[in-house]
């Protein structure tokens, strides 16, 4: 039970939550019935689809005052992390207030890794779901895409995979790829973050 008000009814400690929302990894909606979600369902159905507002600033005010700008042009804003469903296995640092992996501290990263028995088959599944989401990054590859489209998109073919998006979060990461004007980038970023967590695939 949720210590959440309806949103339909504004009634406290509703007892569901909308499942699109949490499907998709949007932030949960709460509803103390499923009569009061069915008559909220035609206009609340709307936030499902509708593009996140750039409201959190990448540079703090005291910092934007005691930087020595050259020209008009100023940081701009980035829109809210994108959530997960938490049916989605997920890695240590995607909870981690910082972001840190405690896991990958804790190794020995100068150390190769020799992967055997079904392992092997965990990299081969991995690999090609990470091939997937790359060929549908590179063809939202366009003049006048934002890096923030592409985040969506990268986001929900991971989503839809059922597969965590390994940049989410680490070390405080907010977006779901790193997107730069330089695609390789990305491309490496995406097949070699995807690829880190074999042990998580089933």
């Amino acid at each position: 039970m949720s210590d959440e008000t309806c949103a339909g009814c504004g009634k406290g400690k509703p007892t569901m939550q909308c499942p699109k929302c949490r499907e998709i990894g949007l932030p949960a909606t709460y509803y103390c019935e499923q009569t009061c979600f069915q008559k909220s369902w035609k206009e609340h159905k709307k936030e499902h689809k509708k593009a996140p507002e750039a409201s959190i600033p990448t540079m703090s005010a005291e910092s934007m005052m005691m930087f020595n700008f050259t020209g008009e042009l100023r940081p701009g804003k980035i829109t809210p992390m994108r959530m997960v469903p938490e049916s989605i296995a997920r890695p240590d640092y995607a909870n981690h207030p910082q972001g840190h992996s405690l896991s990958e501290q804790a190794s020995n990263s100068a150390k190769s890794v020799r992967l055997r028995g079904d392992d092997v088959e965990k990299m081969r599944k991995v690999c090609r779901l990470a091939r997937e989401v790359l060929d549908i990054a590179c063809a939202a590859v366009r003049p006048g895409v934002t890096g923030d489209e592409i985040d969506r998109i990268v986001h929900e073919a991971c989503i839809e995979r059922k597969s965590y998006p390994s940049p989410l979060n680490y070390y405080g990461f907010p977006k779901s790829v790193c997107t730069r004007s330089v695609l390789c980038v990305t491309r490496v970023h995406l097949l070699c973050t995807i690829i880190s967590h074999v042990s998580q695939v089933t």
